[in-house]
């Protein structure tokens, strides 16, 4: 009983999410942060709005694990790298969701650069999608970003995703949702950091996205936030050592239960 109760949990989740994994957020300091990051800068970028790569330094690596919900095969792994260019930079990164039943995997390609105070970026995106019993379907798709410097202590971020409206497969083709996110960065000191963020699913209403970030003893971050459309809310810590910086996060869904996230992440070489 505790089993098929298990399995007809996940097959309810399947259905919901219907190929919405692919936006899930990646690093436990993105998802500390309620995913509120369309104008974040630095490496976790690369899995968000990829314009926010052009702060970081050189090459750079990371992974990152999310168990959702504390169910089994509800997992979600990420490892990407980042890297400096002649004439621009670029992220590579791969990220895998559920388990043998249902599973979804995401690769990218992004490119971004600088222009004056206005940075932009593009990733290309190859999403699969394998049911057990029922195949696998494919495609390809693009989002778009760009990030702001209003002031030093100000960023505004944009961003449009799937805006080639791709579909997995030909004959009864699976929607790939299509987003659209705006959202600001303020810094009112070095050691505070507020993000708001709104999120349109075309065919969804708006989600509202809280952020922040308190920095002590240069070295550690406490960070929290909420999504209003899921009714969540999300807490983290983090450590930086030397290069590596260390991420754990929770949240709470009010219907599905705790999630856990850690990350880590690395620079291999400073500009």
């Amino acid at each position: 009983m505790k089993f098929l109760t298990i399995n007809l949990t996940l097959l309810l989740i399947v259905v919901q999410i219907q190929a919405q994994s692919i936006y899930s957020p990646v690093s436990a300091k993105v998802i500390g942060l309620a995913d509120a990051t369309v104008a974040m800068e630095g490496y976790w970028s690369s899995y968000r709005n990829i314009a926010g790569i052009t702060s970081t330094s050189g090459i750079e690596v990371g992974a990152s694990y999310e168990n959702k919900y504390s169910l089994p095969s509800m997992n979600i792994m990420a490892v990407g790298i980042t890297s400096k260019l002649p004439f621009g930079y670029t992220a590579i990164n791969v990220m895998r969701f559920g388990g043998d039943i249902y599973n979804e995997h995401k690769a990218t390609l992004g490119y971004a650069t600088e222009i004056g105070i206005i940075k932009i970026g593009l990733n290309v995106n190859y999403l699969q999608v394998s049911v057990l019993d029922f195949g696998v379907r494919n495609a390809f798709s693009f989002d778009f970003g760009g990030i702001a410097s209003l002031t030093p202590k100000l960023k505004i971020g944009a961003q449009a995703l799937n805006i080639s409206q791709s579909k997995l497969g030909s004959v009864s083709a699976q929607r790939i949702p299509t987003l659209l996110k705006m959202g600001v960065s303020y810094t009112p000191q070095e050691y505070i950091l507020f993000n708001v963020e709104l999120e349109k699913d075309i065919l969804f209403p708006t989600q509202l996205k809280i952020g922040a970030e308190y920095n002590f003893l240069k070295k550690f971050y406490l960070r929290a936030g909420m999504r209003s459309a899921s009714y969540q809310s999300f807490y983290g810590l983090g450590i930086e050592f030397i290069d590596i910086n260390w991420d754990y996060a929770l949240s709470n869904h009010a219907e599905l239960g705790i999630s856990h996230s850690i990350s880590i992440h690395y620079s291999l070489k400073r500009r």
